[in-house]
């Protein structure tokens, strides 16, 4: 089951289980996902989304679905929750680094 946790070692929120993929083209892939919170944004001074990224972590396919995760750029991923973020992909195909866009899914973005 999937679950948020904080790490013991590092005290980071953190997301690791299924989630899915939505490319800009609209096709979905079922993933699972390794998330961790890299910073809060209350302690940057003069943070911006559009220059900081505040999560990211590493997508896998879990399943055959024929598609690149490189394409996700930008993608959407949506928790099994219905929280969504937006990324852009770093790596792939089948596995990828991920870099977060905006608000993390998880964690602390969601506690306010």
């Amino acid at each position: 089951m999937a679950h948020e946790r904080f790490h013991q070692g590092d005290g980071s929120a953190r997301y690791e289980g299924p989630a899915t993929v939505v490319f800009p083209d609209g096709r979905e892939a079922a993933v699972i996902a390794s998330l961790m919170l890299r910073l809060d944004p209350s302690t940057v001074p003069d943070f911006s989304y559009d220059r900081h990224s505040t999560w990211g972590g590493s997508l896998t396919l879990a399943g055959d679905d024929e598609v690149d995760l490189f394409d996700a750029a930008p993608g959407i991923l949506r928790l099994p929750d219905g929280r969504v973020g937006s990324f852009m992909a770093t790596s792939g195909p089948r596995e990828a680094g991920c870099s977060g866009l905006g608000p993390a899914p998880f964690g602390q973005a969601w506690d306010h």
